[in-house]
């Protein structure tokens, strides 16, 4: 849902049709049955004879539709918001990249974005920031790791509808990498509820000995989780500061998920 709210709230110092514009896009777009001029103007508070001359001129562009003096979106309009939605999407992870450099900063340890992959079954690294540490934890961009034993991984199936977990489990090897691997069934979907629940995954040596992963889920416009947004280092480094690691983890996961069109509730509801 479009929040009209922050654009109505703005106060207008410069030319207003511009942010008129776009508020009659937004308040049509939470309004799918349509609405007449005098609830857009009311709505807006805007002039009548001011909104009357820019609806005639979007309504015969085809970004309108007048339906018995109902407006709605046209396919223009509709067009438009796919490409806008779409695009983040197609720049994905670039358009993320920002956001990542800024949580490598903020912690002083590693970075990265992961995907999971087709099957499910992995999550692939798709950007690293590295830190300037000389000790620190590093990624192969484009490796794959288990979902199950990652941070990354963890942080995604928790937000994958329970039947897909479901099917998922007998596929998954349980192989242990370290000695602190989820190596049960059982295991892994107790964590998976703790990540649902806390909004946020910490793994302990889950792939590599001494790191500790702490990870969030990325959502899509779609609402359904896209990606994982991580943060690597030694544990011996991070365990002190997990609470504003973590707290600078899901700010950056939000900041991602807004870019790529999510518009739901922060933390994500669990569904």
């Amino acid at each position: 849902m479009f929040n009209i709210s922050a654009l109505t709230d703005v106060p207008m110092t410069g030319p207003r049709s511009i942010l008129r514009l776009v508020q009659v896009f937004a308040r049509l777009g939470n309004h799918p049955e349509g609405q007449t001029l005098a609830q857009l103007c009311q709505g807006l508070a805007v002039p009548k004879t001011t909104l009357f001359t820019m609806l005639k001129v979007l309504e015969s562009a085809h970004y309108l539709t007048n339906d018995g003096g109902a407006y709605r979106l046209g396919p223009e309009a509709v067009a438009l918001g796919a490409t806008m939605a779409e695009s983040p999407r197609r720049n994905f992870p670039d358009c993320a990249r920002g956001v990542l450099q800024n949580l490598c900063e903020r912690t002083g340890e590693t970075g990265f974005l992961a995907v999971l992959t087709p099957d499910r079954l992995f999550c692939k690294y798709v950007a690293v920031v590295e830190t300037d540490n000389w000790l620190r934890f590093s990624v192969k961009l484009g490796s794959q790791k288990p979902a199950y034993a990652t941070g990354s991984g963890r942080a995604m199936l928790a937000y994958l509808p329970e039947k897909e977990v479901g099917q998922l489990m007998p596929h998954f090897s349980f192989e242990r990498l370290t000695t602190k691997t989820v190596s049960s069934r059982r295991t892994l979907l107790t964590s998976l509820k703790d990540v649902k629940k806390q909004g946020i995954s910490v793994v302990d040596s889950g792939t590599v000995a001494g790191v500790t992963a702490v990870a969030a889920p990325i959502f899509g416009s779609n609402g359904e989780v896209a990606a994982a947004v991580t943060v690597g280092g030694p544990t011996a480094r991070l365990e002190d500061r997990l609470p504003t690691v973590e707290a600078a983890v899901l700010n950056a996961a939000e900041d991602i998920s807004r870019i790529l069109g999510y518009r739901g509730e922060w933390p994500h509801p669990p569904r």
